[in-house]
């Protein structure tokens, strides 16, 4: 048999007889697999594709197969194909695509890279072309514009997703808040629209501004506002959320500090990785240590077995240290240890751990003034508050208990399974005047046994068992303590002993009720 047309041929030529000996090959094949192909050797192990050979296949059917990318003898890569030459004999051609196959896998790697980079953005991005159609986006681009994950982006026009052309966005390079209609309404978003440096068209970040905002946090925790005051919270907190920095949440007692605390955690790079609270008042001091850092075995009678603590408990994740002002001062120079250094010990452990966790902190009580009293580091106090958050109380938000009292009530509706359909006007008039010196808390409570109690479908005033004498007692109060700090010129020493109380009753008491 005579082959020499096949011998100049820039692909490789391989004949091969029914046993898979070779019969021929060609200086080209003999140049791609880098070896000596001499004839009457098996043809076994030249290609990856020999582990499910298909020659049987085509001697048997006639028809031949090609695949694109088959890997050889020498690591190359290879369009690889075989096909019936006469009876019983086989030809495989195959030409060089190694620079192809790695300019592709090149390709998908920048590809992966860019899309992680995508995805880590806590705002959605969309990527359009000068007409403003979806090119890419971000994966966060789908829950931000109220779409179904399965719901295809790209190809759609940025005016279909948010009712506005690229002519009606903001100026290039300015971020400006501006009203975007999806889904889920009409809403206020911050937009900031950047060109491409190619020309090739621009670039969409934005995140929705709620003014009404429900954004669930677990199971039945909800953050629900209208107010300005709060809206400027939440915008602060969402700021914050994306730098890894400590945060001191301040307000009152039940006004939704945790939650504020969980809104960061849930919207920051840590999202995905734990949420872990320790409440500091609430664990007896000779506990704290070992529920917050964790304890080996035979630290204590009863360590029986080595037990991580909380900050092991969020690595990767946020640590809430909740009413940190309660924290005993023996164990914040621990505290200010893990917040400067990224490391703790176990209680009865000498080795140094470190922790990837993120500290937020939140306290009802004035830490400066715990600092000058002594009860407070002052060292630690400017660590934990690198950037600090005000919730103002309720009542510094009273357009906040409508859309509160709705929320409570649809949830203790479905919680308890009664057909509460809202509230009746008087009422609300009610709880517009009243002060909830226990914030959002004592509302949700007030509302949660109403819906339990209420005999009709719309809550009246006789459901709502308000404690008036308590605030009118507390009114009461308040009015005594402000005549005697006038009359004292604001010395909160004199004024105590002037009311027969010690100065941080005093104090408790003018935060209570917010004087």
């Amino acid at each position: 048999m005579e082959f020499k047309e096949f011998e100049n041929l820039f692909e490789g030529v391989l004949v091969i007889d029914k046993n898979l000996r070779i019969v021929y090959a060609n200086r080209s094949a003999r140049r791609l697999l880098g070896r000596e192909l001499k004839e009457g050797e098996s043809c076994k192990g030249l290609f990856s594709i020999c582990s499910s050979c298909p020659a049987r296949l085509v001697l048997e059917e006639g028809e031949g197969v090609q695949v694109y990318d088959v890997e050889t003898f020498g690591s190359g890569h290879v369009c690889w194909s075989m096909s019936l030459l006469w009876e019983g004999y086989l030809v495989e051609t195959f030409r060089d695509v190694t620079n192809v196959v790695h300019c592709i896998v090149e390709a998908e790697r920048q590809r992966s890279y860019k899309e992680a980079i995508l995805n880590s953005i806590v705002e959605a991005i969309l990527v359009v072309d000068k007409e403003g159609f979806v090119l890419e986006h971000n994966s966060i681009a789908h829950r931000m514009l109220c779409r179904e994950p399965e719901e295809k982006l790209v190809g759609k026009n940025v005016k279909e997703l948010i009712e506005l052309s690229i002519e009606e966005l903001p100026p290039e390079g300015e971020r400006a808040d501006v009203y975007i209609q999806t889904p889920c309404g009409k809403q206020r978003a911050s937009v900031l629209l950047s060109p491409m440096s190619s020309q090739f068209g621009y670039v969409i970040s934005l995140y929705p501004i709620q003014e009404v905002l429900s954004c669930n946090l677990g199971e039945e925790d909800a953050l629900i506002f209208k107010s300005p005051a709060f809206q400027k919270v939440l915008e602060l907190a969402q700021t914050v959320a994306e730098h890894d920095t400590n945060v001191l949440i301040e307000g009152e007692t039940g006004t939704g500090k945790n939650l504020v605390a969980k809104y960061i955690h849930y919207i920051s790079p840590r999202r995905d990785k734990p949420f872990v609270k320790i409440n500091c008042s609430a664990i007896p001091e000779g506990l704290l240590e070992a529920e917050l850092f964790g304890y080996v075995k035979g630290a204590f009678t009863g360590a029986i077995r080595d037990k991580p603590g909380k900050v092991e408990l969020a690595e990767g994740g946020t640590l809430l240290l909740d009413e940190i002002g309660d924290m005993p001062l023996s164990l914040q120079a621990k505290i200010l240890h893990l917040v400067q250094e990224k490391e703790f010990e176990r209680l009865g452990d000498t080795k140094a751990r470190k922790a990837n966790v993120r500290i937020i902190s939140s306290t009802n009580k004035n830490l400066k003034d715990l600092v000058q009293r002594g009860l407070f580091r002052e060292d630690l106090y400017y660590r934990l508050s690198v950037i600090k958050i005000y919730i103002p109380p309720l009542r510094e938000r009273m357009e906040d208990i409508p859309v509160l009292v709705n929320h409570f009530i649809q949830k203790f509706s479905r919680r308890y399974k009664r057909k509460i359909k809202g509230i009746a006007s008087e009422v609300m008039r009610v709880l517009l005047s009243y002060p909830f010196y226990g914030n959002i808390r004592e509302l949700e409570n007030i509302i949660e046994r109403a819906v339990i109690t209420a005999k009709g479908a719309l809550l009246n005033l006789e459901d709502l068992q308000l404690d008036v004498q308590r605030t009118e007692d507390l009114e009461g109060e308040r009015d005594r303590i402000r005549r005697v700090l006038e009359q004292v010129g604001g010395n909160k020493t004199l004024a105590a002993k002037i009311l027969g109380m010690h100065r941080t009753t005093l104090w408790r008491k003018i935060r209570e009720i917010g004087l």
